[in-house]
């Protein structure tokens, strides 16, 4: 499936079923990024940018934590 295809049937599905998707995915995707630092930077970078302040704030939270913010990745 190409990305936007997957996109576009993603943002199609209820909140509860994305949330579903998430829980599938997120793993392998922490497991892949966290590999190399520069794809943990970008990975990040693409969440601020895109999710905005609230996001950010929440990732300089996890930050202070010591990456224990209880994800997939910390």
């Amino acid at each position: 499936m190409k990305p936007k295809e997957f996109a576009e049937r993603f943002n199609a599905l209820s909140k509860e079923d994305q949330m579903a998707v998430l829980r599938q995915i997120m793993p392998k995707f922490c497991e892949r990024m966290t590999g190399d630092p520069r794809d943990v930077r970008e990975m990040f970078s693409l969440l601020t940018e895109e999710c905005g302040e609230p996001m950010a704030n929440m990732i300089s939270v996890m930050g202070m934590m010591g990456g224990r913010g209880g994800g997939c990745c910390g």
